[in-house]
């Protein structure tokens, strides 16, 4: 018997995650809007509709909403889903305590959120599943849904957030710098994107891939300097 994955949500995390999950899983796609959900079933070769009633036969729903509307999906969800199913709130900036629910206890509501951003991912970076679930049996049916992700881990889910905001603030802060100090050196717009696309960017990978020339390298020591 097949195991079947209800995404909620077909935006951009939630397109990721419906993409890559196993060929011999069942999917189906839920979205309020049916013609994005039937584009994105289409082309995962799953089922599409806009009612959460689709997920009664999912053996594992992941919702990939925006923060304010998961709480209430997942109580819906609850009520819905048959027994020995899990619901994984995949929302980075969603918190949420099982317990509030009140719910059959043989539902299991699970926290896993994704280090990581969509559009870099589905240009080959990695990303990494972090799993707040301590029973081996449900965390091994989790992870076997999520092969194109560099990891899948069990841990603390609530740290994600802070982990994606620091690594998005860093990385918007350094990408304004830039584009600030070279206007004033009257560089066209294209270079600076340029600049910035392959320059910057490509400095960052190679600091974490421990690939930085000379040059670089004594400018990390003078950045540790300055923060020391």
């Amino acid at each position: 018997m097949s195991f079947c994955t209800a995404v909620v949500g077909a935006g951009r995390m939630g397109s990721l995650i419906a993409e890559q999950l196993p060929a011999g899983t069942e999917k189906i796609i839920i979205d309020s809007d049916l013609e994005k959900a039937s584009r994105l079933a289409e082309k995962v070769k799953g089922k599409a509709s806009d009612n959460l009633e689709s997920a009664a036969e999912a053996d594992l729903t992941a919702v990939v909403l925006p923060a304010p509307a998961v709480k209430e999906t997942v109580f819906r969800l609850a009520g819905i889903v048959r027994k020995g199913a899990m619901i994984l709130n995949m929302a980075t900036a969603a918190h949420i305590d099982p317990d509030s629910f009140g719910k059959d206890e043989s539902v299991a509501i699970i926290d896993a959120k994704i280090i990581g951003h969509a559009g870099s991912m589905r240009r080959g970076e990695p990303g990494i599943v972090v799993v707040g679930c301590r029973d081996e049996n449900r965390f091994s049916r989790i992870r076997e849904q999520f092969p194109g992700f560099f990891k899948v881990v069990r841990g603390e889910p609530d740290i994600v957030e802070k982990i994606n905001r620091i690594g998005s603030s860093h990385g918007i802060r350094a990408a304004v710098t830039a584009r600030c100090e070279l206007q004033k050196l009257n560089i066209p717009d294209e270079w600076i994107d340029v600049a910035i696309r392959t320059v910057c960017a490509g400095t960052i990978k190679s600091f974490v891939e421990k690939d930085l020339g000379h040059f670089a390298l004594e400018l990390v020591k003078i950045v540790e300097q300055e923060m020391s």
